[in-house]
């Protein structure tokens, strides 16, 4: 590790921005101690965060790079799927996020009109399916969400439409009656595509009742539901934490996808474990709840996800 500059609050907020949602600072005192504790540090500023790490940098995953950045706001590193940043805002800001150069760092999106990134999809019919993340995509007005979505799905070759969000857990009101209308005519519009949502979750107690409801009205509407949770110290570091989580989640309807070890983004290393107790809490969690239930256990890179 390098030596530290000097801490301060100031110093910290100057450099950073945060956003904990109403609805978080709403939950968060009806929970006990512990699971107050765990979802708040997620997103409360720390001092370690200006402690500099030789191995975490602001683009860990090097999605800056030319060959895999073709569009300011579209990454394209697996051959038959493109990611599509849709902003840079979302309803918390996770201090361990993949894009904090651009969530937290941010200095206003850059954009490409929708009409070029479906230039380039016509360009390269080997892709056949988009993933809006950012930022949240839940943050666009639902009207202007769905619109960018349709001249997708327009695209003969694209055949599957994934939206990553956190907002489920985090701002469910983000899930409106417009939203839900808006999805809903999009997969009667769209009838023989698919579509999916990822929902980033790491405890068990950010599944409020709030949440459930909205797991209840996607379903209902024949959206697949799954979700991805990253291994974080001191929030989920221990088998019976992620089983919990695992549990929760089933009964709720969502599918457990992917536990991520984590990215090593600058200002995160306090959050991070050593694969070797990754892989020890991994092997436990497997001992104490069904096959089906499981996330498969990755780290992503440039060249895409690999098993821990």
């Amino acid at each position: 590790m390098l030596p530290a500059p000097p801490h301060s609050a100031a110093a910290l907020e100057e450099k950073y921005r945060t956003r904990i949602s109403p609805f978080i600072q709403r939950l968060t005192p009806t929970l006990n101690t512990d699971d107050a504790a765990a979802l708040l540090a997620q997103f409360t500023p720390d001092a370690r965060e200006l402690e500099p790490h030789l191995e975490f940098t602001d683009d860990p995953l090097h999605e800056e790079d030319s060959d895999i950045h073709p569009l300011p706001d579209v990454i394209h590193k697996y051959r038959s799927k493109i990611l599509y940043l849709t902003t840079d805002e979302c309803p918390v800001y996770c201090r361990y996020c993949t894009r904090k150069r651009k969530t937290l760092l941010s200095e206003g999106h850059t954009a490409s009109a929708p009409g070029a990134v479906a230039e380039y999809l016509t360009a390269h019919p080997e892709v056949n399916e988009i993933i809006f993340s950012g930022g949240d995509p839940l943050m666009l007005a639902p009207a202007d969400l769905f619109a960018r979505a349709r001249i997708f799905l327009e695209l003969g070759s694209i055949k599957f439409l994934r939206l990553h969000t956190r907002a489920v857990t985090t701002q469910p009101s983000l899930i409106s009656e417009k939203f839900l209308q808006g999805i809903s005519d999009l997969k009667n519009q769209f009838a023989d595509k698919h579509i999916a949502m990822v929902l980033h979750i790491n405890t068990a107690a950010e599944i409020s009742h709030s949440a459930n409801e909205k797991t209840i009205a996607l379903r209902s509407l024949g959206i697949p539901l799954y979700a991805q949770t990253v291994l974080l110290a001191g929030i989920n570091d221990n088998a019976h934490a992620l089983a919990a989580l695992c549990q929760k989640l089933v009964s709720t309807g969502v599918q457990p996808y992917y536990l991520h070890q984590l990215d090593r983004v600058s200002g995160a290393a306090h959050f991070g474990i050593s694969d070797t107790e990754a892989r020890s809490i991994y092997q436990a969690l497997q001992t104490i709840i069904p096959q089906y239930m499981l996330p498969r256990m990755v780290r992503d890179s440039k060249q895409g996800k690999f098993p821990l």
